[in-house]
């Protein structure tokens, strides 16, 4: 069995937060976008964060970054469209 998501952050502020369980059970019930309602996401994650997007075919955006501590994050659902066949 290979690894889908590794925890690549060993600190202790790691294990205080929690946002990264909320925002993996969004991308587990397919939610269009992603994020950590309206809140930054510990910068110690972003590896955590990008594996998550990549594991379940979300786009990851990251943004401002508050105190070397904290990024702004939202994941966007990635979707292929077809189009239907003429015939």
């Amino acid at each position: 069995m290979k690894l889908a998501i590794k925890f690549t952050d060993g600190s202790p502020s790691f294990t205080h937060g929690v946002e990264f369980g909320r925002i993996l059970q969004k991308m587990e019930l397919g939610n269009q976008n992603v994020d950590n309602e309206g809140f930054p996401v510990r910068i110690e994650n972003k590896q955590v964060y990008i594996s998550a997007c990549k594991y379940y075919n979300y786009t990851p955006v990251f943004g401002d970054v508050w105190f070397n501590e904290w990024v702004s994050f939202i994941a966007i659902k990635n979707t292929s469209f077809e189009l239907p066949v003429l015939n």
